[in-house]
Parts: C-alpha cells; sequence; structure tokens
C-alpha cells in the first residue's frame, strides 16, 4: 500500500457481475430463465452494484430474462430493498442498432438501466475479425454510443467496450481517441476489456493508466478481464489502484475458455488492502456453492477461498504454524480469516507423510480427547507408517491408531476380567502376563488400589499420579457414550496417560490401568 496514493486506496470499486452474460454463455447447459432469477436474487444478496443480465438480441428468452429481471428489480425496489434501488441493471448489445434498441427495450425497467455496447479497436481484431478501417470503427463506435444515448436519455446511462482492449499496445493513441470520441457521444463507462489474456498483468495495467489519464475524471474506467494466463485477478486488482472503479468479475469465475475474474478473490484481495468494498461479504461461500449446484462446474478442489482443499495443512511445518495460530485473525499459513466469507472452518489438518505431531494432536482433539504433544510426538512415527502404505489418512483412520496406540492399550499384559467380593473387599484379576494366563487375588479397599498392588506383585510397579473418570466423546462415533477412564501413571522418572473404555465403569479403570503399566513397560 506504500506506493499507492491515498486516492487511490480510499475509493471504494464498483463491482459489475457477468456471470448472468459472460458465465451463462459458456455454460454446457445454460440456465433457463428461472434459473438465472435465482442466480441475480444471490448477486442482490451479495450486495453486488452491476449486473450484466444478458444479451437481449442474441435470443427470445434471453431478452425475456433481462426484461423480467430489469421489472423484478424495479418491483423489490419500490418494496424497499436497498441493494435493488441502487443496482445498475445492464444488457449487452453489438454495435448495432437492431441490438442497442433490444437491449434498451428489455432493461429500461429497472431504476438504474445500461446499455453496454462494444467494438474491437486491436490491429488484428479490426483488419481480419471485422474487416474495417480504422476510421470505419471509430465512426461505428461514435455513432452507436450517440444512439444508445438518445434511448437511455436521463433515466440509464452508457457503457462503451473496446474490445481486445488488451491486444492495443501498439496503437494506444488511435484508442485514446476513439474512447475520447465515444465519451463525448454519451458513454460515461469506458469498458478495457483484456479480452484474451497474452502478456504478464503489468502491460495491461500501464494501458489502464494511459487510458485513466486521458480521460476525464467524471468518466467511470472499467476493466474486465479473463484468465487465459491465470492471472486476470492479478491484472483486475492491480488496475483499481491505477485508476479502475468498474471491476467486472463473474461468481466461481465462470466464463468463456478460462473464465473472467472471480469475483471472490478480487473483493477478498482489496479487502486484505484495506479497501472497503460495500459488499456482504460473508455470503460468499454460501454463493459459491449455489452456483457450483445450480451450473454444473465443480469447483476444484484448489481453488482459492473456496476450494475444499484451500484450507488444508498437511507439511508438518504448516500444520504446527496453523495451530499456532488457529485462533488469530492472522494465520500463519492463511489469507484470510475465513468467517469474512462465510466459511465457518479456517484450518483443516490431515496426516500424510509429511506431517508432524501438530496434525495428530489437532485432529484427535478435535473428537473431543485430550492429549499431550509428547503423546502426539509418539503417534507420528506410527501414522507416517501406515499413511507411507496407505497414503493420507482420514481423520476417522488417525483416531482408529489413536485407539490402538492409546486406548485400552495391550501389551505385555492383557486384561481380561475382575471380580469383586465386596464382602472380602477382595478382588480376583484374570489376565495375562507376557502371554501366560494368571489369576491373581489381591485384598484392598478398593479396585484401583488393588490394581496398584497386583502391578507391585507382578513386578511392574506405577505410581497413580491422577485419575479422571468422563464419558467417551461424542464425535467418537465408535465409543461414544461409554465410559472412558483416564489416569496418569509413573514409574521412575516416566509419565503416561492410561486410558481406558467401557460401558462397565470398573473394567474402563481396569483397562486404563493395565494400558498405562504395557506403555511404562514395553517388551524389550
Amino acid at each position: 500500500m506504500s506506493n499507492v496514493s491515498a486516492d487511490m486506496a480510499n475509493r471504494q470499486p464498483f463491482f459489475y457481475d457477468v456471470t448472468l452474460r459472460d458465465g451463462n454463455q459458456a455454460l454446457p447447459k445454460p440456465w433457463n430463465n428461472a434459473q438465472k432469477k435465482d442466480v441475480y436474487l444471490q448477486l442482490l444478496k451479495l450486495g453486488m452494484q452491476g449486473a450484466e443480465v444478458g444479451f437481449p438480441a442474441s435470443s427470445e428468452m434471453d431478452f425475456e430474462s433481462c426484461k423480467e429481471l430489469a421489472q423484478l428489480t424495479a418491483k423489490m425496489a419500490e418494496e424497499g430493498d436497498e441493494v435493488a434501488k441502487r443496482v445498475v441493471v445492464s444488457g449487452l448489445a453489438r454495435c448495432v442498432e437492431s441490438d442497442i434498441q433490444r437491449c434498451w427495450e428489455a432493461v429500461q425497467f429497472a431504476p438504474h438501466p445500461r446499455i453496454h455496447t462494444f467494438l474491437a479497436t486491436s490491429p488484428l481484431s479490426m483488419e481480419h475479425v471485422l474487416h474495417l478501417t480504422p476510421e470505419q470503427v471509430k465512426e461505428k463506435a461514435v455513432h452507436c454510443v450517440k444512439f444508445a444515448k438518445s434511448l437511455v436519455g436521463d433515466k440509464g446511462d452508457v457503457e462503451f467496450s473496446a474490445e481486445h482492449f488488451g491486444d492495443c499496445l501498439e496503437n494506444m493513441d488511435f484508442v485514446i481517441d476513439v474512447l475520447k470520441a465515444v465519451v463525448e457521444a454519451g458513454a460515461t463507462t469506458i469498458n478495457l476489456p483484456n479480452t484474451v489474456e497474452r502478456y504478464r498483468p503489468l502491460l495491461y495495467v500501464n494501458q489502464i493508466k494511459q487510458v485513466y489519464e486521458a480521460l476525464p475524471k467524471d468518466i467511470t474506467i472499467s476493466v474486465h478481464c479473463h484468465n487465459d494466463l491465470g492471472m486476470a485477478t492479478a491484472a483486475t486488482v492491480e488496475s483499481f489502484f491505477v485508476g479502475a472503479t468498474q471491476l467486472e468479475v463473474a461468481l466461481n469465475g465462470l466464463g468463456e475458455r478460462c473464465g473472467n475474474t472471480n469475483f471472490y478473490e478480487v473483493a477478498v484481495a482489496l479487502h486484505n488492502s484495506g479497501v472497503q468494498t460495500g459488499l456482504h461479504m460473508e455470503r460468499i461461500y454460501e454463493t459459491a456453492i449455489l452456483i457450483s449446484q445450480w451450473s454444473g462446474i465443480n469447483i476444484y478442489s484448489r481453488a482459492p477461498l473456496i476450494g475444499a482443499e484451500a484450507i488444508v495443512h498437511r507439511s508438518g511445518i504448516h500444520q504446527d504454524g496453523a495451530s499456532k495460530t488457529k485462533d488469530m485473525k492472522k494465520g500463519a499459513y492463511r489469507p484470510i480469516d475465513y468467517s469474512i466469507i462465510g466459511r465457518h472452518q479456517n484450518d483443516a489438518l490431515s496426516f500424510t507423510s509429511q506431517s508432524g505431531r501438530t496434525a495428530v494432536y489437532e485432529i484427535i482433539t478435535k473428537f473431543g480427547y485430550k492429549m499431550t504433544l509428547a503423546e502426539a510426538a509418539e503417534l507420528q512415527p506410527v501414522l507416517k507408517a501406515c499413511s507411507e502404505k496407505e497414503g493420507e489418512l482420514s481423520a476417522e483412520r488417525v483416531l482408529d491408531v489413536f485407539r490402538e496406540q492409546r486406548v485400552n492399550v495391550n501389551g505385555r499384559l492383557v486384561f481380561n476380567n475382575i471380580e469383586v467380593i465386596p464382602d472380602e473387599n477382595r478382588f480376583i484379576f484374570h489376565f495375562k502376563k507376557d502371554g501366560e494366563p494368571l489369576v491373581r487375588s489381591i485384598t484392598a479397599e478398593g479396585p484401583i488400589e488393588a490394581a496398584l498392588m497386583l502391578m507391585r506383585e507382578i513386578g511392574m510397579p506405577v505410581e497413580l499420579v491422577k485419575y479422571r473418570q468422563l464419558v467417551v466423546p461424542e464425535k467418537d462415533k465408535l465409543w461414544a457414550g461409554r465410559g472412558l477412564s483416564r489416569m496418569l501413571l509413573k514409574a521412575g522418572d516416566v509419565e503416561v496417560e492410561g486410558r481406558g473404555v467401557s460401558s462397565d465403569t470398573l473394567k474402563a479403570n481396569m483397562r486404563a490401568l493395565f494400558g498405562g503399566v504395557n506403555l511404562l513397560y514395553k517388551k524389550a
């Protein structure tokens, strides 16, 4: 932000969504009018400031859809909807009078209607697509803008796009001349599309700056970037800081070829840069899921912000940093506090052979179990060996290994049963030691004291440091509701936690104690 003027940083961007036009036309199965209405209403929920609702001259269905959405906006505005009162409803039209007329017939009902017309200004397109001279292009652009302005009058406005502007590096003087002429003819928004992304963003951004400096400051500069090289977001965001105010975006990055600039990425990048977006950003994640369902286009697992993998950490170093900053708004390996976009999970740790103790700790504690980092460190190599054979381990698989290694642990001792003779304060233990079945009778005040006496008797003495009786956490679906005994046991300078689970509290206690002893007295 240090190189950005205060004037640029304090401006509010104008988000202009093209999902219903650019995005829809690129779908394998374009939306019908009812589906387009659903998308449009979601745009309003986001607080979108402008929406290009279609290309009215392209088909009767698209015309009707644009008209219905314009009328719906008017009705919502009359009923007091604040977003509907402000939103610009726009239709696209080629630089052809019949297109422009049809566009106006569709969008005129909106409180703020717009005709968006376009004509290519790049040398390649003028010569090989339009087959027009530069002079003819200028004349046509000015004529069509004047015609559009005559239709909208004071009720609406006109946007003009210099199509293939990104290819105009060599004829910028001509392009600026055309743009000045269309401004004089009545256009108040000048859109400078990177119709096909071919070069590094800085070249495009410098072109935007040239136009911004050449046109009157009451003219809105707009950018519309396609993502052919994967840099549409960067080009859009940086264009804002050199003078572009209207940012043309699409939900989920939908659009021709590799898509249009992704709305979510631009909004969050500007937010992170201290720019007020004026949007309901908390609806972003919800919107992304809905648009994926409605379009039939899956969200790429590693899509920024909205992908399933966007919040996942696998490297041990990353997991450690994520864990240490999990309750902070700014995470060590996290671009945002994801609640900003309505995604209510910040960091997800999964276990692979690259993971460390932190992943073990986070996964197990999320199931509701208590454990120490030292215990997690002991489990990590066991899980790593599993992962090297099985690949990535699910949280449930990690829990399975935790149960095997830390709950009801068998080892040199195997607990089978305990008989209680209450009148005699006597406890009869049925167990195995090093594979040999044994039965021992111990007289004591209670079963835990008896078990500790038994351990001394069989040469495996331990000291009980702490004992707790709990219930297995609900998130452990296998054992939920059963008794959980936790015993901190000590032998020499070593402490371990024994855990026992059973629907019988007494047996849970015994399994915890026998399991802890097994952890302390492992086979040589």
